[in-house]
């Protein structure tokens, strides 16, 4: 029988939507603002997210973080609620850098915007469905520890139909904070480069707040995988540069870019760089 974490949330007191929300956050998080919460339960602002706020408060599975100038990120933090999901030892429960805090919020915009997407969720999840469903070595998504990646762990990966996991197209989301620049980027496709070939069909998704960065990305992406790509249909029906890549067998590699327009809280840059501020609300996909 399959686990399902929804009735044993309700047990703690939230209704189903929470309960739903919390799960979420708890799997592709672990931070949250007020207007992703409605989001999700398709309200425009009101009182049932200051209920679900103060409720979760009060049991003590959320903190608070307040950056200042109106601006508050909730944390899910409870051993009691990432055990309930099926993870008490995730390292989300810890506190992280404002850098890794706005990465995990756009990362819970891109999961709330595709919750149809079936997603690989946990790190296990991941090493299980590459080695064994797609039999891919694991020497290829590993560390010298035998763990995950950690690039493969930061960002969301899904795969596009879920009848048919060894064959679809995987979806992997790359996710520009607006801190890290190209050499970021890069790390990531040194990174999961051998694995993305052993897979044969993925999209590699550029997700960031600024379209700056859109054209070295592309080009770093097709450098890599081809010089010439035709265009083909893509994630969520937009029309994104599509093309089999070089190598002994072919390979369907797909490059899109997601520009969020969503307002996130400023963020401390290192020494030296200044601060930065996310831009206006909504969201916009491109195809670079």
């Amino acid at each position: 029988m399959t686990y399902d974490p929804i009735p044993a949330l309700q047990a703690l007191g939230y209704t189903e939507r929470e309960a739903a929300f919390l799960y979420l956050v708890a799997n592709h998080s672990s931070y949250f603002l007020r207007r992703q919460f409605d989001w999700f339960i398709d309200r425009n602002k009101g009182s049932i997210v200051s209920h679900f706020i103060a409720k979760a408060r009060a049991a003590g599975h959320i903190k608070f973080i307040d950056y200042k100038q109106g601006w508050y990120v909730y944390h899910l933090c409870s051993r009691v609620i990432y055990r309930l999901c099926g993870d008490p030892e995730s390292q989300l429960r810890r506190r992280k850098s404002d850098a890794l805090v706005r990465t995990r919020l756009m990362a819970l915009d891109c999961v709330l915007a595709n919750e149809a997407d079936h997603y690989l969720a946990s790190a296990s999840d991941r090493a299980h469905y590459f080695e064994h469903v797609r039999g891919v070595s694991a020497e290829l998504f590993t560390d010298d520890d035998g763990r995950l990646h950690p690039l493969l762990t930061a960002f969301p990966i899904s795969l596009t139909d879920r009848e048919q996991p060894a064959r679809c197209s995987v979806r992997f989301v790359f996710i520009d904070e607006g801190l890290s620049g190209a050499a970021k980027f890069l790390r990531y496709l040194d990174a999961v480069e051998p694995l993305l070939r052993a897979v044969g069909s993925f999209e590699v998704i550029y997700v960031a707040n600024s379209e700056s960065a859109f054209p070295s990305a592309k080009a770093a992406f097709w450098s890599r995988f081809s010089q010439s790509p035709a265009r083909s249909r893509g994630l969520f029906g937009e029309y994104v540069r599509a093309a089999r890549a070089p190598s002994r067998s072919a390979l369907d590699g797909r490059f899109t870019t997601v520009l969020l327009r969503h307002s996130y809280p400023a963020i401390q840059r290192s020494k030296g760089s200044g601060s930065g501020r996310v831009r206006s609300a909504g969201e916009v996909r491109t195809d670079k």
